[in-house]
Protein backbone atom coordinates (compact mmCIF):
# COMPACT_ATOMS: atom_id res chain seq x y z
CA UNK A 1 0.00 0.00 0.00
CA UNK A 2 1.35 3.72 -0.97
CA UNK A 3 1.39 5.44 2.42
CA UNK A 4 1.73 8.69 0.52
CA UNK A 5 -1.25 8.41 -2.02
CA UNK A 6 -4.47 9.88 -1.27
CA UNK A 7 -6.76 5.91 -0.41
CA UNK A 8 -10.27 6.31 0.84
CA UNK A 9 -11.62 3.91 3.19
CA UNK A 10 -14.55 1.45 2.37
CA UNK A 11 -15.84 -1.34 4.57
CA UNK A 12 -17.43 -4.19 3.36
CA UNK A 13 -18.49 -7.31 5.25
CA UNK A 14 -15.84 -6.50 7.75
CA UNK A 15 -12.97 -5.99 5.24
CA UNK A 16 -11.49 -2.50 4.76
CA UNK A 17 -10.41 -1.38 1.28
CA UNK A 18 -8.17 1.47 0.59
CA UNK A 19 -9.39 3.04 -3.04
CA UNK A 20 -7.24 4.80 -4.83
CA UNK A 21 -7.42 6.60 -8.36
CA UNK A 22 -4.45 7.18 -10.64
CA UNK A 23 -4.35 7.32 -14.04
CA UNK A 24 -4.07 3.79 -14.11
CA UNK A 25 -6.98 3.26 -12.45
CA UNK A 26 -8.95 5.63 -14.75
CA UNK A 27 -7.31 3.46 -17.83
CA UNK A 28 -8.51 0.56 -16.40
CA UNK A 29 -12.01 1.74 -15.60
CA UNK A 30 -12.24 3.15 -19.11
CA UNK A 31 -11.14 -0.59 -20.79
CA UNK A 32 -14.04 -2.11 -19.01
CA UNK A 33 -16.22 0.15 -19.77
CA UNK A 34 -15.19 0.67 -23.56
CA UNK A 35 -15.53 4.94 -23.21
CA UNK A 36 -13.70 7.81 -22.37
CA UNK A 37 -13.82 8.56 -18.03
CA UNK A 38 -11.59 11.82 -17.81
CA UNK A 39 -13.55 13.35 -20.43
CA UNK A 40 -16.82 11.08 -21.13
CA UNK A 41 -18.66 10.55 -17.12
CA UNK A 42 -21.95 12.91 -17.34
CA UNK A 43 -24.14 13.99 -14.97
CA UNK A 44 -26.50 11.09 -15.09
CA UNK A 45 -23.40 9.04 -14.73
CA UNK A 46 -22.44 10.90 -11.35
CA UNK A 47 -26.42 10.80 -9.97
CA UNK A 48 -27.55 7.68 -11.41
CA UNK A 49 -24.53 5.17 -11.98
CA UNK A 50 -25.32 1.70 -14.27
CA UNK A 51 -24.12 -1.47 -12.16
CA UNK A 52 -20.81 -1.81 -15.04
CA UNK A 53 -20.07 1.50 -14.22
CA UNK A 54 -19.79 0.86 -10.30
CA UNK A 55 -17.93 -2.25 -10.60
CA UNK A 56 -15.48 -1.01 -13.28
CA UNK A 57 -14.45 1.67 -11.26
CA UNK A 58 -14.47 -0.03 -7.83
CA UNK A 59 -12.28 -2.89 -9.28
CA UNK A 60 -9.78 0.01 -11.10
CA UNK A 61 -9.43 1.85 -7.76
CA UNK A 62 -8.81 -1.14 -5.78
CA UNK A 63 -6.17 -2.63 -7.59
CA UNK A 64 -3.04 -0.37 -6.40
CA UNK A 65 -3.83 -1.31 -3.22
CA UNK A 66 -5.65 -4.54 -3.51
CA UNK A 67 -4.31 -6.41 -6.71
CA UNK A 68 -5.01 -9.86 -5.89
CA UNK A 69 -8.80 -8.74 -5.98
CA UNK A 70 -10.27 -9.68 -9.17
CA UNK A 71 -13.26 -8.27 -10.81
CA UNK A 72 -15.37 -11.76 -10.34
CA UNK A 73 -14.87 -10.98 -6.29
CA UNK A 74 -15.94 -7.12 -7.20
CA UNK A 75 -18.91 -8.41 -9.01
CA UNK A 76 -19.70 -10.65 -5.47
CA UNK A 77 -19.62 -6.94 -3.39
CA UNK A 78 -21.18 -4.92 -5.05
CA UNK A 79 -24.84 -5.71 -4.18
CA UNK A 80 -28.25 -3.67 -4.35
CA UNK A 81 -27.71 -2.70 -0.99
CA UNK A 82 -24.50 -1.09 -0.63
CA UNK A 83 -24.33 -0.04 -3.97
CA UNK A 84 -25.01 3.63 -2.94
CA UNK A 85 -21.61 3.23 -0.37
CA UNK A 86 -19.48 1.94 -2.72
CA UNK A 87 -20.40 4.13 -5.19
CA UNK A 88 -19.71 7.62 -2.59
CA UNK A 89 -16.36 6.00 -1.89
CA UNK A 90 -15.58 5.45 -5.57
CA UNK A 91 -16.44 8.89 -6.12
CA UNK A 92 -14.52 9.94 -3.25
CA UNK A 93 -11.68 8.14 -4.24
CA UNK A 94 -11.92 9.30 -7.93
CA UNK A 95 -12.12 12.94 -6.36
CA UNK A 96 -9.04 12.58 -3.80
CA UNK A 97 -6.83 10.75 -6.62
CA UNK A 98 -7.03 13.09 -9.62
CA UNK A 99 -7.21 15.99 -8.22
CA UNK A 100 -3.66 18.57 -9.00
CA UNK A 101 -1.02 18.18 -6.32
CA UNK A 102 0.04 21.55 -4.59
CA UNK A 103 2.81 21.87 -5.99
CA UNK A 104 6.05 23.97 -4.58
CA UNK A 105 5.93 26.28 -7.71
CA UNK A 106 8.19 29.31 -7.87
CA UNK A 107 5.97 32.97 -7.62
CA UNK A 108 4.64 34.06 -10.14
CA UNK A 109 7.00 37.80 -10.80
CA UNK A 110 4.74 40.72 -11.24
CA UNK A 111 5.62 44.21 -12.40
CA UNK A 112 5.56 46.96 -9.78
CA UNK A 113 3.70 49.85 -11.84
CA UNK A 114 4.82 52.47 -9.52
CA UNK A 115 8.58 51.59 -9.26
CA UNK A 116 9.37 49.26 -12.70
CA UNK A 117 10.61 46.54 -10.39
CA UNK A 118 9.48 43.12 -10.32
CA UNK A 119 8.40 41.50 -7.06
CA UNK A 120 7.23 38.11 -6.04
CA UNK A 121 3.47 37.57 -5.68
CA UNK A 122 2.22 35.81 -2.46
CA UNK A 123 0.18 32.89 -2.54
CA UNK A 124 -3.18 34.96 -2.48
CA UNK A 125 -2.37 36.80 -5.59
CA UNK A 126 -1.29 40.14 -4.21
CA UNK A 127 2.35 41.88 -4.75
CA UNK A 128 4.69 40.84 -2.32
CA UNK A 129 7.74 43.84 -1.68
CA UNK A 130 8.88 46.67 0.03
CA UNK A 131 6.69 49.06 1.74
CA UNK A 132 5.43 51.15 -0.39
CA UNK A 133 5.34 55.53 0.76
CA UNK A 134 2.18 56.70 1.60
CA UNK A 135 1.49 59.99 -0.62
CA UNK A 136 0.36 63.22 1.07
CA UNK A 137 -1.70 65.88 0.06
CA UNK A 138 0.68 68.39 1.79
CA UNK A 139 3.79 67.29 2.36
CA UNK A 140 5.54 68.59 5.41
CA UNK A 141 8.77 70.43 5.78
CA UNK A 142 11.57 69.99 8.17
CA UNK A 143 13.43 72.77 10.05
CA UNK A 144 16.93 73.31 8.38
CA UNK A 145 16.00 72.86 5.01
Amino acid sequence: MNPVAPATPLTINGATYALLFDFEAVALAEEIVDRPLLTGLRQRDLNTPTITLVRAMFFACLQANHPTVDFAAVKSLVTRRNLSEIWTAVLSAWTAGLAEPDEEEEPEVVADPQTGQSYPTSAAGSISGPPRATICASPTRTSGA
